[in-house]
């Protein structure tokens, strides 16, 4: 009779899938008799479910760590005698963890750093084994399960465990198998567990006071069966079991600067610890680095804290860390209240209210200066629960965005989009099961619009976006002589006026207001009003548009968000917000829409209540929604017509006027300067200069220039240079100038962007597009100028 202790003792501390099947070959389990392996899920089909979970390794081990966090909070609702399925139960992860454990409105940054590292211990990753090829041990003193409840449990897919428990986040019952496939060649993995003995079990489960474990594995396609089936050990058809008092499978401390904990030395009494053998993982280095930053990547806000310790010979001087998200990192603050790596007046809030899709929260931040990728998150996440369940690819920014001065190089955008609160049907819909991508659906598009619309025209992002650029233009701005070129350019050939498109327009100053005073807020506001219209005014509204009303106050900018005494917003009547708020620098905006039964003139009255602990009376704004009539879907609401006068995000009045392309001469002593670097055969770049216009960045060193120039010609030199610069933009303006009047086609015919495929539309990036062909003209551009000009002259 197998000792099945001793079995654990050595399968626990074995360190390589070898030396998994060594021990099974011993024991005479190394075999594909289904009277030792049971079928994974009961089904022997289960590689198609198996098999479709994530597609990163880190986004598989998190679900692991989701799956030990509900282990935590069940456990600690059981304790409490509250039936999880039951009316009192809560009703969210934050209002459990609130209740539970004491966290405040779900924030874990309300903790101290002794009560935030006490509670993280409840929670370990464990990295053991050898460098090269590790392990990881995910460990929780959670609920746990009793060794009959396995196969319902831990062994189990497609059941309905969670789905009626509202302050959990597994549900699909499949999340956690995504680790099997990057365990090793062969996908060991070990599961030990033992029920909490203050949670229930059933009456007649004989096992309630043992640990059960089990070993999952894969058997390769044989006989008649044409795909992989992943089984479990259970040797008589049962799981494993054996009684103790404790395993040891906890590390121990370390003893000091590059002396690492030891392993397997602290012993858990009830709970689960997994054992991921072999792990592929490109978080493989040390664990407390690589590996935390890759998790945060992924888990951007961590409804309860964890442990990561490294247990292997790396130097360093700690090997325990907690792991509390990517955003609650990037957001730290100093002891004395101020970002460490964020600028000014971020992170700041607002709310996408999308009708029957929900309302979605967001926050968003900028690093004050550039990251590294691989330690901070970045780019537009959707989260539910602080899980990254889907992101916009990091061109998101640059292309759809047009913030070219919010990416890397200069400190990059990074934000929030939380999903909780979205209609269920709608995200079941929107997410893929695997939680690491959507479906580009109705949904998506609406929300990917509404997101455009709301970041674009966020002064926030659009100030911080041209202090950049501007900081930029004056270091490198070329002054001599590109207005008069181009002027005579213009006079020789009146037609090139036509490839001005709006964008290239520039904005020229016509007065001298003063610089923007310095926003202060306020922690509590002392006043809340309307802006536009005024109290007691109108905004008219078309019944197929929204429309935008302002307020004015002077209360800090996460007022409406914070964790401490936030501030209380109500609309009466309710749900006429629709599309993007925000609360930036005294400034509160939101988007209203008259109801849908609304007929042309109907006046709705609308009341704004702000209320919070310093000001149970609340501020009051009376206004009135006016049901316009419809406009067409190609006309900009309001005046027909725009001034030509308009302010700028420095606080100053421009004028829009016909002026030369704002380009600049970049040297090879410059490249390294730009991301990506240039190189001797980029000869121009594009980018967008946030106000709807381009920058040209011109590379005189390109290496088809200087080859031009070192073969000068009779009565060339000078011009030369400048039949490449003006070449180039005007090229690249014709380009962007087409591409306009596509989208004007499609959007007579009716066809918006919205409507191209997935396949169609990917991230387009019409920028890229003209870069890569205006450096594949640049290669000819002056040889066939040379060549005109000669055929020209023989003519004459």
């Amino acid at each position: 009779m197998t000792d099945y202790l001793d079995l654990f003792k050595q399968l626990m501390f074995a360190e390589t899938e070898d030396g998994v099947e060594d021990i099974l070959r011993e024991c005479g389990y190394l075999t594909d008799n289904l009277d030792v392996w049971l079928p994974f899920g009961g089904t022997e089909n289960n590689f198609a479910t198996i098999g479709n979970q994530q597609s990163d390794a880190t986004g598989a081990l998190v679900e692991k760590m989701i799956n030990s966090i509900d282990a935590m909070l069940m456990a600690a609702c059981y304790q409490r005698g509250i039936d999880p399925k039951g009316p009192e139960a809560p009703q969210s992860m934050a209002e459990a963890t609130a209740r539970f454990f004491r966290v405040r409105d779900g924030h874990l940054g309300r903790l101290s750093r002794e009560e935030l590292r006490a509670l993280a211990e409840e929670i370990q990753i464990v990295a053991v084994g050898g460098k090269k090829n590790p392990c990881y041990l995910i460990v929780d003193k959670g609920e746990g399960q009793t060794p009959a409840m396995f196969p319902q449990t831990f062994l189990s897919l497609m059941r309905t465990n969670k789905i009626d428990i509202p302050f959990v986040q597994g549900k699909f019952n499949a999340g956690g198998t995504g680790v099997l496939q990057f365990c090793g060649q062969k996908n060991y993995q070990l599961i030990v567990s033992r029920r909490h003995p203050g949670c229930p079990t059933h009456q007649d489960d004989q096992t309630r006071d043992l640990w059960g474990f089990t070993l999952v594995r894969r058997l390769l396609p044989s006989g008649g069966r044409r795909s992989s089936m992943y089984v479990y050990l259970a040797p008589g058809g049962r799981v494993p079991s054996f009684r103790a008092d404790t395993i040891s499978v906890l590390p121990g401390k370390s003893a000091g600067i590059n002396k690492p904990d030891a392993s397997y030395v602290a012993d858990l009494p009830y709970g689960t610890c997994i054992k991921l053998y072999n792990y592929r993982w490109r978080g493989s280095g040390m664990a407390t680095l690589d590996g935390r930053y890759d998790l945060e990547q992924f888990l951007l806000s961590c409804c309860l804290p964890f442990r990561i310790t490294e247990t292997r010979e790396y130097r360093a001087n700690y090997y325990s860390a907690t792991v509390t998200g990517g955003w609650n990192r990037a957001t730290a603050e100093t002891d004395e209240g101020e970002s460490r790596h964020l600028e000014d007046g971020f992170p700041a809030y607002g709310e996408l209210n999308l009708g029957e899709i929900g309302v979605l929260p967001y926050q968003m931040a900028v690093f004050t200066k550039p990251i590294k990728k691989e330690r901070f998150p970045h780019g537009i996440c959707f989260v539910i629960n602080g899980q990254v369940h889907g992101s916009f690819s990091p061109e998101f920014v640059k292309s759809r965005l047009k913030f070219d001065y919010l990416t890397d190089k200069y400190g990059a955008l990074l934000v929030l989009v939380d999903c909780t609160a979205m209609n269920e049907k709608v995200r079941e819909d929107f997410f893929m099961a695997s939680r690491d991508r959507f479906r580009r659906n109705e949904v998506y598009r609406e929300i990917e619009h509404t997101l455009i619309d709301e970041l674009q025209n966020h002064p926030g992002l659009q100030t911080l976006n041209q202090q950049r650029r501007k900081a930029e233009v004056e270091q490198q701005q070329s002054e001599e002589g590109p207005a008069e070129v181009f002027q005579q350019l213009l006079k020789a050939d009146p037609t090139l006026a036509a490839v001005f498109s709006p964008g290239d327009r520039l904005s020229t100053t016509t007065g001298p207001n003063p610089s923007p005073t310095p926003f202060v807020g306020r922690k509590f506001p002392n006043f809340f009003r309307l802006k536009s219209p005024k109290e007691g005014g109108t905004k008219g509204c078309p019944l197929n548009r929204t429309c935008r009303v302002e307020f004015e106050t002077d209360v800090v900018n996460d007022y409406f968000k914070r964790a401490d005494s936030p501030g209380n917003i109500v609309i009466d009547p309710p749900n006429l917000i629709e599309g993007g708020s925000h609360l930036w620098n005294g400034r509160f905006e939101a988007h209203f829409r008259v109801p849908w039964d609304a007929e042309v003139g109907t006046l709705i009255p609308v009341t704004v209540s702000v209320s919070d602990v310093m000001h149970p009376n609340p501020f009051v704004c009376h206004f009135q929604l006016r049901a316009d009539p419809e406009v067409m879907e190609d006309q900009p609401s309001g005046s027909s017509s725009r001034s030509a006068q308009r302010p700028s995000p420095n606080g100053r009045t421009s004028r829009v006027v016909l002026s030369t392309p704002k380009f600049r001469e970049v040297r090879k002593s410059e490249w390294e300067k730009y991301s990506p670097p240039f190189t001797p055969y980029e000869s121009i770049r594009i980018k967008n200069d946030g106000q709807g216009g381009y920058d040209y960045l011109v590379n005189i060193d390109s290496a088809f220039l200087v080859r031009e120039l070192k073969q000068p010609k009779e009565n060339e030199g000078q011009p030369v240079k400048l039949w490449f610069i003006w070449g180039l933009i005007l090229a690249a303006m014709g380009m962007l100038n087409h591409d306009q009047r596509l989208v004007r086609e499609r959007a007579k015919l009716g066809k918006q962007d919205d409507d191209l495929t997935p396949s169609e539309e990917g991230d387009r990036d019409l920028l890229e597009q003209v870069n890569l062909a205006c450096n594949g003209l640049a290669e000819t551009l002056i040889p066939v100028t040379r060549l005109y000009r000669n055929l020209r002259e023989n003519s004459e």
